[in-house]
């Protein structure tokens, strides 16, 4: 029944049907089992994980009590010591239970030291460290012998770490007699060729008189041998140095001492082997002590150690580094201990760890760290953002990081609220376009109008990367940032920006708007991006000039590729009709029609054929005019006919406005018109009569193309923009302060369309007495800016009006001696 019982147990433990819910009072089920470690215990060693659906993973030690009663008492003192003695170099227990066929002991995920192959030399010093230091907690602190030290008894953690097992012989110095390692050492596979000489004499007196953990010296000897040279298969093989380093051989030896009052003890030798030069004295070793007491260190402690973390880093073993290192230096960040260097070293072990990895043990933390209200350590989240962001899931920063970062916006320290601007760029790619556009554009915008002008200037370069996102540099979720917001949202703050009075945001507005030229609405580029964008043409600061001129430029090609495709015009095509519908209305609108078609096409070829803006503007004025006056002159009256018959100037073509004349007296300036007197006027004292012209003055004359009577700068002066260097010296400067005014008539319907609705007459006409009319003379309702413009045309053409200073003498740089705008009594 005995072997029958066995074979079951063995048969169910293979399949995992021990273990779960059929195991009273043990919480974790019963996996594989790990057959290479059979024979080198009394336990059988299996996979296993906790059975409330977190699927913890656990090392599961199970005995078969049918192998006898001296197994199950050895197997039954290591149960209860496992549950007494906690150290951190003890392997953490978890759970246990026994049943009437079985013990069952549950601790931490384990490999037994003799299965581990891929022993790191710095992690055999620091293993070997642990070992000494858990003995010396052992049998000094506790003052018990654990007396059974193998490469079978102390197990690996996942980081590498060496953990102290195999309690089943553990007991007190001294005692009635019935301590365990006095009666069961023979139930321990191998233990023979280990044993220590005053075990094997069973000088029993000599260990209680001896010291504390000298026993367990002769132990640590055999462990470092086994260490180093392989398992022990007789103790001969203990006097062999083998590859045991020659460092730790004298203290080798001294630990093999057969004389157990002169052996050294686990203590001695951690202090021995700990000295500078000694073989535990190692930068990994030390830094592995400092963050297991880092709690208890001080301050400066704490900075220097953190200064050199990250260099160090790079040469721990990677399994100690991801499973020691960086839940020590999360531990510290959690509690406020850390800064942004222990934040370095954290990133710089999460780049070695693949997907599976870093989502299980970085992206928690991340998340828990930006839960935070530590200003400090947000600060440095933010610097170190692009480190560990692109590994974190699009879906854990859209849900569980940006709801925190956010909050960095409105933070009341500057600090954090620049950090978070700069960080946007890399939680942007990680964001759906919903979130970038609804959430993440408002708040930069809201910072346009921070109060710290450097948080101003980085938020504008910022959304301008993202206004900008390219593939490959910058990519976005569904194109990124939709019109919607570029429109609505982007462009008003933009705007708002140019009138900033910190020129660096102004400089960052326009660059921001050069590069975005491309996306602007050309309505709006022309009615209020340009109007906005001139005045900074002219800023007080070099740099904003010229970003204003390239911004410029790009706006106006932007506009000017918009209006290529846009159409001749937006008239629409006058509709065919029969030719017995047609009627005087309908002939005088066709008229209509054609003159404007015809006035039109005359100014478009003004515009075509003019060199600069100056140019096409006269070209263009003196065009339109000289139709005006020539519909004029075709339509006048008899009385006009009449006036016209007598002056040679009149008798011109009408299709070209009347060149002005030269006075023959004073010093005037040269291609204005003199003055002459209205006809019908009574105070023919107060005027000057027209003389002819001389030979040179029509000759001058004559060189002027554009019919304005002007110099050949385009505005008809000798060196300054409006064509008069001295105003003292010139015809007007002599005119009397009273000028004669004309009799106030009617406008007829022909001059109320001539020239747009400017009154003028159709051609000049020398002093009269004859009486005044309605055609001679005529004026018009004051009209807008634009139609004063006009005014030099205008008084050329209109021989009647009286002679007044106009835009000719005016100057433009300098302090004009009249009113800088046209009299109204000329519209």
């Amino acid at each position: 029944m005995s072997g029958l019982s066995s074979y079951l147990f063995s048969t169910l433990s293979k399949v995992g049907g021990i273990g779960g819910g059929g195991i009273p009072d043990f919480h974790y089920t019963v996996g594989e089992r790990i057959d290479a470690y059979s024979g080198q215990s009394i336990w059988q060693l299996h996979q296993g994980q906790k059975s409330d659906g977190t699927k913890q993973e656990a090392s599961i030690f199970v005995f078969d009590k049918a192998r006898g009663g001296s197994f199950t008492s050895v197997a039954q003192n290591a149960l209860k010591r496992m549950r007494t003695l906690r150290h951190p170099g003890i392997v953490r227990y978890l759970d246990g239970a026994e049943t009437a066929d079985a013990i069952y002991m549950a601790t931490e995920p384990v490999t037994p030291l003799c299965l581990d192959t891929d022993a790191d030399d710095e992690l055999r010093r620091w293993g070997l460290y642990k070992i000494a230091e858990t003995l010396k907690f052992v049998t000094e602190d506790c003052k018990m012998v654990h007396a059974n030290l193998s490469t079978a008894s102390v197990f690996v953690t996942k980081a590498g770490e060496w953990r102290l097992g195999g309690l089943e012989l553990v007991d007190a110095l001294s005692g009635d007699g019935h301590q365990a390692y006095r009666h069961y050492t023979s139930v321990i596979p191998g233990y023979a060729a280990r044993m220590a000489p005053e075990f094997e004499t069973q000088k029993w007196d000599a260990v209680e008189a001896g010291k504390p953990g000298a026993v367990d010296g002769w132990s640590l000897a055999c462990l470092i041998n086994e260490v180093f040279n392989g398992s022990l298969k007789s103790a001969a093989q203990l006097g062999t140095q083998g590859k045991i380093p020659p460092s730790l051989w004298p203290l080798y030896q001294r630990l093999h001492q057969s004389d157990i009052r002169r052996r050294m003890t686990p203590g001695d030798f951690l202090q021995t082997a700990s000295r500078p030069g000694a073989y535990l004295d190692s930068e990994f070793v030390h830094a592995s002590l400092f963050l297991e007491n880092i709690a208890v260190k001080e301050q400066d402690e704490k900075s220097e150690f953190f200064a050199g973390l990250h260099s160090l880093i790079g040469g721990f073993p990677h399994t100690f580094a991801k499973y020691k290192i960086l839940p020590e230096l999360l531990k510290i960040m959690e509690f406020g201990g850390g800064d942004a260097k222990v934040l370095s070293g954290i990133i710089h072990i999460g780049k070695e760890l693949d997907e599976a990895d870093y989502a299980e043990l970085i992206v928690p933390a991340i998340v828990q760290l930006f839960g935070s209200n530590d200003r400090a350590l947000r600060f440095s989240l933010l610097e170190h953002m692009d480190s560990f962001i692109p590994s974190v899931p699009a879906g854990v920063v859209g849900k569980q990081v940006f709801p925190n970062f956010s909050t960095g916006y409105l933070d009341a320290a500057p600090a954090i609220r620049e950090a978070t601007v700069k960080a946007s760029l890399v939680v942007a790619p990680k964001l759906a376009s919903k979130t970038l556009n609804s959430d993440m554009i408002r708040q930069l915008v809201r910072l346009v109008g921070d109060p710290e002008p450097g948080i101003r200037t980085n938020t504008l370069i910022c959304i301008g990367k993202l206004c900008t996102a390219k593939e490959g540099v910058l990519e976005l979720d569904g194109g990124g940032v939709n019109e919607n917001s570029h429109r609505y949202i982007i462009c008003p703050a933009i705007l708002h920006a140019l009138r900033d009075s910190f020129p660096p945001v102004r400089s960052a507005a326009l660059a921001v708007a050069s590069a975005c030229a491309s996306r602007w609405d050309p309505a709006e580029i022309a009615r209020r991006v340009i109007p906005t964008l001139s005045p900074l043409l002219i800023d007080g600061e070099k740099p904003v000039r010229a970003a204003a001129l390239r911004a410029l430029q790009a706006m106006i090609t932007r506009v000017e590729a918009h209006s290529q495709g846009m159409p001749a015009t937006v008239a629409p095509p006058p509709a065919p009709k029969a030719q017995g519908d047609a009627s005087p209305g309908a002939a005088s609108a066709a008229a209509a029609a054609a003159g404007r078609a015809q006035a039109a096409d005359m100014a478009a070829a003004s515009m075509a054929a003019a060199s600069g803006w100056g140019g096409w503007a006269v070209s263009s004025l003196s065009s339109t005019l000289s139709g005006a006056i020539s519909l004029a002159a075709s339509s006048a009256s008899s009385t006009i006919a009449a006036a016209a018959s007598q002056s040679p100037s009149a008798a011109s073509d009408p299709g070209q406005p009347p060149k002005p004349q030269q006075s023959s007296g004073g010093t005037g300036a040269p291609g204005i018109a003199s003055p002459v007197s209205l006809p019908g006027s009574t105070h023919a004292s107060s005027v000057r009569s027209t003389q002819p012209a001389s030979a040179d003055a029509r000759a001058e004359q004559a060189k002027d193309a554009s019919g304005w009577g002007f110099d050949d700068d385009g505005w008809g002066g000798d060196n300054d923009g409006w064509g008069v260097d001295d105003d003292e010296d010139d015809s007007w400067a002599k005119e009397p302060a009273t000028a004669p005014k004309a009799s106030a008539k009617p406008l007829s319907s022909l001059n109320a369309r001539a020239s747009g609705g400017m009154a003028m007459a159709s051609a000049k006409s020398p002093v009269s007495s004859r009486p005044t009319t309605a055609s001679s003379v005529t004026r018009s309702a004051p009209k807008p800016a634009a139609a004063k413009m006009l005014a030099p045309a205008a008084q050329t053409a209109a021989a009647a009006a009286p002679r007044r200073k106009g835009l000719g003498a005016m100057k433009l740089g300098g302090a004009a001696k009249k009113p800088a705008i046209l009299d109204e009594e000329f519209f």
